[in-house]
């Protein structure tokens, strides 16, 4: 098969990816979590099953990941079940071809002559922040850019990260978008006050501010008031952070000024037309006193998680508006779609 027919049969499964809810694919442009790096280990072998697709993930023996579409060019073997890595190659366990990184077959054991179209399709990989990101495009156009590290990664003064992960019917635009909206704060999760201070396009990276102000119940005599501005940083449609710095001003029978430091990471991995993978990792700056760390970093997570899963029904159950009626203090929301417009190939 040529590469424009290799191409033209992809774009067809895109195409075909269409969710009815959505006018766009489901299957959007641009680096997407599969794992985190300690969940595959050296020669490791894993099945996993995104953007529609059956695909086989490994570490060779030299600790690089690789990804492959599953399923073996000569007999259609998944190489997820029984497959075994060998050096710096995937071995299917059906009949011992060999296949590096690149979706190459190297080697047939009982042959001289490996067929020329004996070849996977691979997916550009990355690791960073312990993440493993694929690189999906629905053209197979190599990516443009890259993800960078966070300097939270790992960092000591800042807590362990915590993950947590959903499978929501929804599409990674409809999350973004769900980001901006300013209004819902305080509708749904019960903020004070919210209100967009700015956004900022620079290419594949999309920046915006908001700031608010909420009521925080630590303990049963101790309330925390808080005024809070969060920025949202968004590396494509599959990955974006936010930072929250907050004034949290305790009343009770002590009066105290407590400044807390959050990082939020949402990863969100197409893994069919319906459903989306979402993950989250969790971290605030630790405070001098260890016992304030561990009870702030408990009831912020415990409210984080809350606002997320009020969120939940809402991705499940809503349509998409493609010319909604907005008002002023919606948000940013159409400047969003116009940046999120460049992660869909050109006619789907």
């Amino acid at each position: 098969m040529s590469r424009n027919s290799a191409i033209a049969s992809d774009l067809e499964v895109e195409n075909s990816s269409t969710n009815s809810r959505f006018p766009f694919t489901s299957f959007p442009n641009g680096w997407f979590r599969v794992a985190y790096s300690d969940e595959l280990a050296l020669e490791e072998v894993k099945p996993l099953y995104y953007f529609g697709r059956d695909l086989v993930l490994f570490r060779t023996i030299d600790g690089i990941p690789h990804l492959l579409d599953a399923h073996c060019p000569h007999l259609g073997a998944h190489l997820g079940y029984g497959a075994s890595v060998a050096g710096e190659t995937i071995r299917c366990p059906f009949h011992g071809w060999q296949f590096n990184g690149s979706g190459r077959c190297t080697n047939v054991p009982y042959t001289k002559e490996v067929p020329p179209r004996a070849q996977i399709n691979s997916w550009p990989i990355c690791e960073v922040n312990g993440l493993i990101l694929a690189y999906h495009d629905a053209e197979r156009k190599t990516p443009s850019w890259q993800v960078p590290e966070f300097t939270q990664w790992n960092a000591k003064d800042w807590t362990p990260f915590h993950r947590q992960s959903w499978k929501i019917r929804t599409h990674a635009q409809e999350m973004v978008e769900n980001s901006v909206d300013t209004t819902h704060f305080v509708a749904l999760h019960g903020a004070h006050t919210c209100e967009h201070a700015f956004l900022k396009t620079d290419g594949t990276i999309l920046t915006n501010r908001m700031r608010g102000g909420y009521n925080v119940s630590l303990l049963e005599k101790l309330m925390i008031r808080g005024d809070i501005e969060i920025d949202y940083t968004f590396y494509g449609l599959g990955l974006y952070t936010t930072h929250s710095t907050g004034l949290h001003r305790v009343r009770s029978w002590i009066d105290a000024t407590l400044k807390l430091n959050t990082i939020l990471i949402f990863m969100l991995t197409p893994i069919d037309r319906e459903y989306l993978d979402v993950h989250i990792l969790y971290s605030i700056r630790k405070f001098a006193n260890g016992a304030v760390t561990r009870a702030i970093y408990k009831k912020t997570l415990a409210d984080t998680i809350k606002l997320i899963e009020q969120d939940i029904p809402i991705m499940e159950n809503k349509l998409y508006r493609s010319a909604p009626l907005l008002c002023e203090g919606d948000g940013p929301i159409m400047q969003c779609r116009h940046w999120a417009c460049q992660f869909y190939s050109e006619g789907i």
